[in-house]
């Protein structure tokens, strides 16, 4: 791994511009992804698990969302689009599994309230997912710059 990073030039630096760079246009994922979940809560997909279900549905549409929002926007990666769709849904789909499991303890064992389990779900896996995502889905491999 860090003769992977260290090829890349994927020094500190880097990594914060582009993680400020991710968070920006995450930004705009997260509110996507909130009103879409705030839709489905309201919509009550499965009146036994309604915070769930809402989560776990606005997720699975927010993940596509916001991968072709990251590919087009936020990493210059000449990666070919299908594989990056596919590596993003494998780490967004385990993440998914943690999240959905962490949101059912909190709203329905614990009883904290649906949007507190939201948000503690969006900040808490925020880096790892910029992590995962640059260095599975984006590979700085394909990166336009690099590749000339």
């Amino acid at each position: 791994m860090l003769e992977r990073i260290e090829a890349n030039d994927w020094n500190r630096r880097v990594m914060m511009v582009e993680f400020f760079k991710f968070s920006a246009f995450g930004l705009f994922n997260s509110a996507f992804a909130w009103i879409l979940y705030e839709v489905l809560y309201k919509i009550d997909l499965w009146p036994e698990h309604r915070a769930v279900a809402a989560w776990s549905v606005s997720c699975t549409i927010g993940m596509i969302q916001a991968h072709y929002v990251h590919y087009k926007f936020t990493f210059d990666s000449n990666f070919p689009y299908g594989q990056s769709l596919y590596r993003a849904m494998v780490v967004y789909a385990s993440q998914l599994l943690v999240t959905t499991c962490l949101t059912y303890v909190m709203v329905e064992h614990y009883l904290i309230h649906h949007r507190i389990s939201w948000l503690v779900n969006t900040c808490l896996f925020g880096f790892l997912n910029f992590l995962l995502i640059r260095w599975i889905a984006f590979p700085p491999e394909h990166d336009v710059k690099r590749s000339a």
